[in-house]
């Protein structure tokens, strides 16, 4: 009892989408602040890599100077991060998280981690078998949406 191959890419582009639409549309509430998915993408590539400049940031995340820049400004007003530039180093600045930025990621990294436990548990439930196909498929997913990029 199989599903056909075109099903299957319709649930696929049906599961893609609504996880585009549920990123644009999630917020992280930090105590009366709203933090949204690009602020929060940002923060955990500031905390992953620290020492990046802004046009590093901006690779890693596939978006633009700019909207690095703007994002970087809008998490400064919500008092997330500090941001001083190197004087010797006319476009290079270091960022910092405040304490609320801090607590702030580390409220957001609980979250996540309590729903990959749950998405885990259920994996765990699966033969070594289902498991291996589901890593083959998605990770040809994965190069097929880099191709994309």
């Amino acid at each position: 009892m199989g599903s056909g191959p075109k099903k299957i890419a319709g649930q696929v582009r049906r599961l893609i989408n609504r996880l585009m639409f549920l990123e644009k549309r999630s917020v992280f509430q930090h105590g009366p602040l709203r933090l949204y998915p690009s602020e929060i993408h940002l923060m955990q590539v500031i905390k992953e890599t620290p020492a990046l400049n802004a046009g590093r940031m901006a690779q890693k995340l596939g978006i633009s100077n700019g909207a690095v820049s703007q994002t970087l400004a809008r998490l400064e007003r919500k008092r997330m991060i500090n941001k001083t530039k190197d004087p010797a180093l006319k476009n290079e600045l270091t960022v910092t998280f405040t304490e609320s930025g801090r607590a702030a990621l580390q409220g957001f990294e609980r979250e996540q981690a309590s729903a990959m436990n749950i998405f885990s548990s259920y994996l765990s439930g699966l033969s070594s078998n289902d498991r291996s196909v589901i890593e083959r498929f998605l990770a040809h997913m994965e190069d097929l949406l880099k191709k994309l990029e």
